[in-house]
């Protein structure tokens, strides 16, 4: 089976005398496979891949970059895996019931997938993040990263924004791009409204899910902040037609926390900060 690696920076892997001093990150999605390394002596990213599954053999692609990945073999001090599914559902934290959270998830996304239900719970927001991910994925990192730690992606999101923001006044927008889709967060007054996943196809669809999300929540298009990050280039479509109707537009940039090796120039600031985000708050 091919390898289809999107974006790759990496030092040799022979460099790395002894992988236990660093720290593996690793986000699996329906589509893809990014992962980063980070040396901790040195507070350094030193590697990262982004692989596109094979749409129609994704479970069997991702078992066979898990296996033979010179990079995903070794032994790291801490390994960090999020799980990027559409699947979930945020529950405040007094309603929350363990016995509920399968019987909710098939109401509203369907019985149909028989994925494993997890939870992540985020006291500071005082709610609990249930999801689905495939039985057979989970079962194959838990197996492969035996001491892992696994959480949600919009879990990070809401852990990154207490680190960075706090309570701030207004509308603003989280914006989390990946090829033909867009996790998308709306905070009022520090306040979260709305998380999900977007899917979509062409730059006009992207403005269409945002115009519609602010309109059902009353946020001002010339007021409300976006703040952008993942693989959106800045001179595409998308980015040109965002410009059309927001006007307060901040691209993010990764984490001061680290250094990069030099190899992490050849792309934007913004490119791969989710990644970054989640070294700064599991």
């Amino acid at each position: 089976m091919s390898v289809n690696v999107a974006y790759q920076i990496q030092v040799p892997v022979t460099e790395i005398e002894d992988a236990a001093r660093c720290n593996l990150y690793v986000e699996v999605a329906a589509d893809h496979l990014l992962f980063g390394i980070l040396d901790n002596n040195k507070r350094e990213f030193i590697a990262l891949q982004y692989v596109n599954l094979d749409k129609y053999n994704a479970f069997n692609h991702c078992k066979e970059l898990i296996y033979h990945n010179e990079w995903l073999a070794r032994s790291y001090n801490k390994v960090t895996v999020v799980y990027y599914f559409p699947e979930s559902i945020l529950v405040p934290g007094e309603e929350y019931d363990e016995n509920l959270n399968k019987p909710s998830i098939d109401l509203i996304y369907g019985d149909l997938n028989k994925g494993e239900i997890l939870t992540d719970k985020l006291p500071g927001w005082n709610v609990c993040n249930v999801y689905r991910v495939p039985v057979a994925l989970h079962q194959l990192l838990g197996a492969h990263f035996p001491k892992g730690h696994f959480y949600h992606a919009y879990t990070m999101v809401l852990r990154r924004k207490t680190q960075v923001a706090g309570k701030t006044e207004g509308d603003e927008a989280s914006l989390v791009f990946y090829p033909n889709k867009l996790l998308f967060a709306l905070f009022r007054d520090g306040e979260l409204q709305v998380m999900q996943t977007f899917e979509y196809e062409t730059a006009e669809d992207v403005t269409w899910h945002l115009l519609n999300a602010c309109r059902q929540f009353d946020a001002d298009c010339e007021q409300i902040i976006l703040r952008v990050s993942g693989l959106l280039d800045d001179h595409s479509s998308v980015y040109s037609e965002l410009q059309k109707y927001f006007l307060n537009i901040e691209l993010d940039e990764r984490p001061a926390d680290f250094k990069y090796n030099e190899a992490f120039n050849e792309y934007p600031l913004h490119f791969f900060t989710a990644l970054f985000n989640t070294a700064l708050c599991e």
